[in-house]
């Protein structure tokens, strides 16, 4: 029997609160492509259990993948990645953290795939990928990346109300240092971690997703410029919420899927997906004296992805 291969994955990435969720939901009705259909925190999660790395922020290079880790997480991708969104969603939202309801399932998962397909295709989305780029290079074949941008200013605003949403986004609880940070009671950190998140513990909330929004893009800008130009796109969430058919047409001639079906019908009328309160046009506006606050924070990062200010 041959060996199980994950062929030519599409991978999302994007700071959080930039359109990744949209995208990855109206990319995972495809047919073409597998779906974890919702996003692999359990499985990098399982990762780090199994090869002893300690936690200290989100950044993975292709330095701290080896064979034995490599064939773990492909084997974690095999069992829980499926075609069909009844099914998937609903282990993966209840079963996952349940070995004894989920192994049955995901024996036959991976029993099918070996048996019928020895490869096969996958979206896969997590903002913290923006921070493991060469890792998810060198654990994928020919991975084909979409890097989602977005202003920051609406996205530093969501992000807010991300940290404001009582525990919604909690990305790390029992930290070893205390939070104070301004704007926010909680003591859990919310969304990504990057290198030097310690050093934003006290700082006011703006400050914080502020560190996040510009880290995010950073790392992904840099990862990014060691792929091959083919294998890699760029797009706004300004243009995916208000272009969605033809952006949604031009991802699909990217990454080589059919425009047809349940995802083209979902691009004429796209969900909303993961919002705090209603999305709306320049909603920044509302904390605009919180916003401009961090402008010369910003205003570099923004340059570099193309927005004015």
């Amino acid at each position: 029997m041959e060996e199980l291969k994950i062929k030519n994955p599409v991978i999302i990435i994007g700071c959080p609160r930039s359109g990744t969720s949209l995208l990855f939901t109206i990319l995972s009705s495809s047919k073409h492509l597998w779906s974890l259909y919702q996003e692999s925190n359990d499985i990098w999660e399982k990762f780090y259990r199994f090869s002893n790395k300690e936690f200290k922020n989100e950044v993975l290079t292709n330095k701290d993948l080896n064979s034995e880790s490599k064939k773990f997480l492909l084997n974690e991708f095999h069992k829980y990645s499926f075609n069909n969104y009844c099914v998937g969603a609903l282990l993966r939202k209840y079963a996952s953290k349940h070995s004894s309801l989920s192994f049955p399932v995901t024996t036959l998962n991976l029993l099918y795939k070996k048996l019928l397909l020895n490869e096969y295709r996958i979206v896969e989305k997590t903002p913290k990928n923006c921070f493991r780029i060469s890792f998810i290079d060198r654990l994928f074949n020919n991975c084909k990346f979409i890097f989602l941008k977005r202003d920051g200013r609406a996205n530093i605003n969501s992000l807010i109300e991300g940290w404001e949403s009582n525990g919604k986004y909690i990305r790390a609880s029992n930290l070893p240092l205390t939070l104070s940070i301004k704007g926010y009671y909680g003591q859990d950190w919310n969304f990504v971690m990057p290198p030097g998140w310690e050093n934003y513990i006290n700082k006011p909330l703006e400050e914080v997703c502020a560190f996040q929004w510009i880290s995010s893009n950073k790392f992904a800008i840099d990862g990014l410029k060691d792929i091959a130009a083919e294998r890699k796109l760029t797009i706004s969430y300004e243009d995916l919420t208000e272009n969605t058919y033809e952006v949604t047409k031009e991802i699909c001639d990217f990454v080589d899927i059919p425009f047809s079906g349940n995802l083209r019908n979902l691009s004429y009328k796209p969900p909303q997906v993961n919002y705090i309160t209603k999305p709306k046009k320049d909603k920044w506006k509302e904390n605009l004296e919180l916003i401009e606050n961090i402008y010369p924070l910003i205003e570099p990062m923004m340059k570099e992805l193309g927005y004015s200010m």
